[in-house]
């Protein structure tokens, strides 16, 4: 077959016009816009089809970023959530709750997730810059004061716990334990532990200079179960099921009774020391998609934030931050 013939044939029927007749008028239409005219009809119809399965909606993605004690916490709900509204992708990522309020004022995401509260000259900061923070309580936390495993000492006073943070403090047998060095290990500077443990404890004194910085929680962990003499402090969801460590209870002064982490009505009802609320923020008011995924949190959330070792707000609690949604 002669290939240049047969295209020219091929061309020429795509080029051939069709009569169509509506309405007494003759309209003349070339078969190659018909076609043409076909497959956008198939490409609209598929996206449509497309949509339809899904619910009708286009991807969205949040940008979520903060707190390392939340950040397990966080990823969980984010993916429990997509399975829920597949719609809607949710990122998380940690680097410590300033770094994600920080990021929050530059408007760089949609959620920051803070393991304290914010400070006022950072909303000051977010008011310059046009951004105006809303804070949703969404679980409750206990900071654990961790020890080897093999330290006898089983509770501490809040100055004494000062004192070893402080440097007033550097051998155990000054506490009552053994002839041993006593070895901290704490958040860096950028993370909300470090600061609300700063503002609680040591009551905003300096830290201690030889005290170790580490960059996350479970590093804590894992340093003070691997240390005779360390001590240290995380959140309470790392230390339940952590090996190598014991928990401390907490009191006041000499006279008063001990509260441990673990127990969940001491922290609820705030006889725990160093019980405390975890955060997310917002700027201003959420809607659409972020605002449905924070309302999922308050209500389905609440109980993964018991799984992965936190506490569930009180229903009264809950019905105040919804009310934030409108």
């Amino acid at each position: 077959m002669d290939r240049t013939n047969f295209l020219e044939r091929s061309f020429a029927i795509w080029d051939t016009p069709y009569t169509i007749k509506h309405k007494g008028v003759i309209w003349m239409i070339k078969r190659g816009l018909i076609g043409i005219g076909i497959i956008l009809v198939v490409i609209v119809v598929g996206l449509v089809a497309a949509l339809v399965m899904n619910g009708g909606e286009k991807p969205v993605t949040i940008k979520q970023k903060g707190s390392d004690t939340m950040l397990e916490l966080c990823q969980v709900w984010a993916e429990r959530f997509h399975k829920d509204h597949e719609s809607i992708s949710v990122i998380v990522s940690g680097g410590g709750s300033g770094t994600g309020i920080t990021a929050l004022i530059s408007k760089n995401i949609d959620v920051a997730q803070a393991s304290r509260q914010i400070k006022q000259s950072e909303i000051d900061q977010a008011i310059a810059a046009g951004v105006t923070p809303v804070e949703f309580r969404v679980a409750i936390d206990g900071i654990a004061i961790i020890v080897h495993q093999s330290n006898p000492i089983t509770e501490l006073t809040l100055d004494q716990l000062r004192g070893i943070f402080n440097g007033t403090y550097t051998n155990w047998k000054q506490l009552g334990g053994p002839d041993r060095v006593i070895v901290t290990y704490g958040r860096q500077s950028t993370s909300g532990t470090y600061v609300f443990f700063q503002e609680h404890v040591l009551k905003n004194e300096d830290y201690r200079t030889d005290m170790q910085q580490l960059t996350g929680n479970s590093a804590i962990v894992s340093a003070v179960s691997s240390d005779l003499g360390g001590i240290g402090y995380v959140g309470i969801g790392y230390a339940e099921k952590a090996s190598g460590i014991k928990v401390l209870e907490l009191k006041n002064d000499e006279s008063s009774q001990g509260y441990s982490p673990l127990d969940k009505s001491a922290v609820l009802s705030g006889d725990y020391i160093l019980a405390r609320y975890l955060y997310l923020y917002t700027n201003g008011a959420p809607i659409g998609p972020v605002k449905e995924y924070i309302s999922w949190i308050l209500t389905d959330g609440q109980p993964i934030a018991e799984e992965i070792g936190f506490y569930a707000l009180p229903a009264e609690v809950v019905a105040e931050e919804l009310s934030k949604l409108g």
